[in-house]
């Protein structure tokens, strides 16, 4: 039974690589002729174990990082100062890159918080335009969305669309929290925009880093998160700012 190389990529996510990977760490423990092998298998395994379980932590963080910004426009029957083209353009990115991921069968573990997104995306959306009095457009947004998406994921569209369209989520992303961020300094306030969903995703972006150069090595991936950090990390200062601030002056 031969042992993975560390030269190469960690498992992808087929249930028989992490069976095979639990398999390496018995047999190489019972049998004293391959100690001299043991602790590089040992080792390459438990990143493999660990680094998966980092995913599934990262998925669960992001099952909460949008809830503060939703209950606090709840709370506040407002959503001044929440970009609307903003989470539009942040909505398009993480629906490009589910349906990348599915048709490129990744992992869920690499990926699966961008679904939750997702879906915390169209909740902002539905928000934003029900409190700005517009529930037939909110209705319409909700047909056309999942027309699209199953278009998407079925998926209905040549793989090099798809492929294209999570390229172009790179810099709708940037353009997104860019959006946000000249919005926040326009306003010298940060409105309704939730200090604590903006921590928890720069402390995801990081953490997808990790995760997507040892799980998928997939450069438009890596990419994404690296941008995504930067700019999470710049609303976070600017939340921290502008909310100091503006307790000094009252």
């Amino acid at each position: 039974m031969g042992g993975w190389d560390l030269t190469t990529t960690l498992p992808s996510g087929n249930p028989d690589h992490y069976f095979q990977c639990f398999q390496e760490l018995v047999e190489r423990h019972r049998l004293p002729q391959h100690i001299h092998t043991k602790d590089t298998i040992t080792g390459q395994c438990m990143l493999t174990l660990v680094t998966t379980f980092f995913g599934y932590f990262l998925i669960g963080t992001v099952t909460i990082s949008q809830i503060p910004q939703i209950l606090k426009i709840l709370r506040r029957r407002n959503a001044s100062g929440v970009s609307f083209v903003s989470i539009i353009l942040m909505l398009q990115a993480s629906s490009s890159k589910v349906a990348y991921c599915v048709q490129q069968n990744f992992t869920f573990s690499a990926w699966g918080e961008n679904l939750v997104l997702m879906v915390e995306m169209v909740v902002l959306v539905l928000l934003l335009l029900s409190y700005n009095d517009r529930p037939i457009s909110a209705v319409c947004f909700m047909l056309f969305y999942t027309l699209i998406m199953l278009t998407l994921i079925i998926p209905l569209v040549p793989t090099k669309c798809i492929t294209y369209l999570n390229i172009c989520s790179i810099p709708v992303l940037s353009i997104s929290r860019i959006i946000q961020i000249y919005t926040n300094h326009k306003n010298h306030d940060t409105g309704q925009l939730s200090g604590t969903s903006s921590f928890l995703c720069v402390f995801q972006s990081f953490g997808r880093i990790s995760t997507s150069i040892l799980l998928t090595r997939d450069w438009i991936l890596i990419l994404t998160f690296v941008q995504l950090l930067i700019s999470n990390l710049i609303l976070t200062l600017q939340v921290i700012y502008y909310r100091r601030k503006n307790r000094k002056l009252k």
